[in-house]
């Protein structure tokens, strides 16, 4: 007589454990945690430098961190000296003054080196990468010659490198209108502004809030400042504006003459 027997083992399940599953969960969170403080610490990291052919930088580190080191400055292409003053926050600060040339179209790039020595020991060596971007150049279109009366039309002029100064940032331009000299006086309400956030190479100048131009008299459209807007990120100085000398040796003027007023004929019979 057969006897039946029962198998009182469980049915197989997929392997399952409260434990893994917690200790996956514990993996994935730090991983998560870790590229969180990963993206943060990148964030507050300086960036490189930016600076315009021609224009200086200082470069400083605090002096309170090692009070009695020397501290040795280096530089690949750029051109400057070090200088020591007191600082009211820092107490002692080292600083090094560092202009740099750039002949090319593109964007070059060079480094500030720093280390500190005391009693013959010398610290790591710290770079720090500068960007040194050219000049813009402008082409600012053909003059305009109007009739007495005639309203000056709308014009814009390119910025031929922009793709090469764009890492920069976005730009803000500023302008004067002024009449019978390129170096005159500003004519008066609308004849100044700034126009912000330039992100392309072309600008567009709107003329209608320019003041009334007279007969017989040529006006002279002048770029007055050329600057970047970014900001201070990291520690770093931002670019800033263009000096009136860098910004004299640009195409920046533009012209608008308009003619003598014509009165109109008066028809007699003889």
């Amino acid at each position: 007589m057969c006897k039946a027997s029962l198998d009182l083992n469980p049915l197989p399940f997929p392997q399952f454990s409260l434990i893994n599953t917690t200790t996956n969960h514990m993996k994935n969170s730090y991983k998560f945690l870790s590229l969180m403080l990963f993206l943060i610490a990148s964030g507050a990291m300086a960036q490189n430098q930016k600076v315009w052919t021609g224009t200086s930088k200082l470069f400083g580190v605090n002096g309170a961190t090692n009070p009695t080191s020397s501290v040795n400055w280096s530089v690949g292409n750029g051109t400057g000296s070090a200088t020591t003053k007191l600082d009211t926050t820092l107490a002692r600060a080292i600083f090094s003054r560092y202009s740099w040339v750039n002949s090319t179209a593109n964007m070059i790039v060079d480094t500030v080196k720093v280390s500190e020595t005391i009693s013959g020991c010398v610290s790591a060596v710290v770079p720090k990468l500068v960007e040194v971007y050219a000049l813009p150049t402008l082409t600012m279109g053909t003059n305009q010659t109007l009739c007495s009366g005639a309203t000056p039309a709308n014009f814009s002029f390119t910025i031929g490198n922009y793709a090469n100064i764009s890492s920069i940032g976005t730009f803000t331009i500023s302008y004067e209108l002024r009449a019978g000299s390129a170096t005159g006086t500003a004519l008066g309400s609308g004849s100044t502004a700034s126009i912000t956030g330039i992100n392309s190479n072309t600008v567009s100048i709107n003329t209608s809030a320019w003041p009334t131009l007279t007969a017989n008299t040529t006006y002279y459209f002048v770029i007055t400042n050329f600057g970047s807007e970014i900001t201070t990120a990291g520690s770093n100085p931002a670019p800033g504006n263009l000096t009136t000398t860098d910004i004299a040796a640009l195409p920046r003027t533009y012209t608008i003459t308009v003619n003598p007023a014509i009165t109109a004929p008066t028809i007699i019979a003889y």
